[in-house]
């Protein structure tokens, strides 16, 4: 897991402590990532002032720019429903969910961030990733959105 400072890792560790019996390196990737790209996806969003969470075809369809850099350094590159942004120590590839959610996630954007980022996880290939998110479906810990993005299901105790 790449460290986001004291209080961030203290979240994601009690977060994944509410999140049940997901196979831990899933778990541990899925939380990295997301913090990593929500992170990343304000810093972008206050740079291009826009007021969230903007749809995914909201978002395809804002007229700006395909590459932009940010005041504090976060370049990003504008695609379809999402944006690849990258701050020079973090990296991620988000793409929106229809009410603008961004913590949504599929095989590919959790491999390529932790090939980008060196991210420890026992995961060589986007196919073991993929293999990990089929069995998390099947023990309903995910739910898929209907296109391209899954997302960690929450479950209240």
């Amino acid at each position: 897991m790449i460290d986001f400072g004291c209080d961030a890792n203290v979240i994601c560790r009690r977060l994944s402590s509410l999140l049940g019996s997901m196979d831990k390196a899933l778990d541990e990737l899925i939380l990295s990532y997301v913090k990593c790209a929500e992170s990343l996806f304000c810093r972008v969003a206050s740079h291009l002032q826009l007021s969230l969470p903007i749809s995914n075809r909201d978002w395809a369809c804002l007229g700006i720019a395909q590459r932009g850099e940010t005041e504090d350094g976060v370049k990003y590159f504008k695609h379809g429903y999402g944006v690849a942004m990258d701050d020079g120590s973090h990296y991620a590839d988000l793409d929106l969910g229809d009410a603008g959610q961004t913590n949504g996630f599929d095989a590919w954007r959790l491999f390529d961030y932790a090939e980008q980022n060196k991210v420890d996880t026992p995961y060589k290939s986007v196919e073991e990733v993929e293999q990990a998110i089929k069995r998390a479906f099947q023990k309903d810990e995910i739910r898929f959105s209907g296109y391209i993005l899954y997302y960690r299901i929450i479950r209240v105790v």
